[in-house]
């Protein structure tokens, strides 16, 4: 014979969810993005539309995304025009924010994992953008000039 307990509530608090490297994903034909290593699968159309206005077929070689520490996950491609910041919910990723990155988008995006934001850099021109669940900001890259001597 069973025994039921009455559901008691529990909470963890301090839980990190940060993946400590992005991932890169190459999609299907269909659109899925399958991320062995960290267990999620999900469907890159429906953001390709938003950034093309065409899910007929995908468009990108590669999805780039990472998680924070918070839980969000940080999604973008090359040639993207923003980052989108989903919050999973029960079999779904559900878009908290979308943050644009400039009429030219991103060229070579790169998510790092860092204390307290996730840094996203384009590679192709050093570009460099702090987020986080609330905000975008652009980092500012210092540059040292060498004289000729």
């Amino acid at each position: 014979m069973a025994v039921g307990c009455k559901h008691q509530s529990m909470v963890l608090n301090g839980v990190d969810y940060s993946q400590p490297i992005e991932s890169v994903i190459q999609p299907k034909e269909d659109g899925t993005v399958i991320d062995k290593r960290y267990g999620l699968e999900f469907n890159i159309l429906p953001l390709q539309y938003a950034e093309t206005q065409d899910s007929s077929v995908v468009t990108t070689q590669q999805v780039r995304f990472i998680r924070g520490e918070s839980g969000f996950y940080y999604l973008t491609a090359p040639t993207y025009h923003h980052v989108y910041v989903m919050a999973p919910e029960k079999n779904s990723l559900q878009l908290e924010k979308k943050y644009e990155l400039g009429e030219s988008g991103i060229e070579e995006p790169a998510f790092n994992q860092r204390e307290d934001f996730i840094q996203l850099v384009d590679r192709a021109n050093g570009q460099r953008f702090r987020l986080t669940s609330e905000e975008i900001t652009k980092e500012e890259v210092e540059m040292t000039q060498q004289e000729d001597q």
